[in-house]
């Protein structure tokens, strides 16, 4: 069954701003979306870079909708 995730900036960290959003469909795998669909889905939805470094739980919110 397909999860989706809502993933929040916390905090301003190079051009991603905080509030900016994404949401993310899991449909292959259960728990949080990795690093990598984050940046991917930072980059599809506001063609801006993220590094994967910064994808941890200090610069966003991931929840569960």
């Amino acid at each position: 069954m397909a999860k989706l995730w809502k993933v929040t900036a916390k905090r301003d960290s190079g051009k991603v701003v905080k509030g900016m959003s994404v949401e993310i469909v899991i449909s292959d795998r259960s728990g949080e979306p990795r690093p990598k669909e984050i940046v991917s889905a930072f980059q599809t939805k506001f063609s801006i870079e993220v590094k994967e470094v910064n994808c941890g739980s200090s610069y966003f919110v991931i929840e569960k909708i």
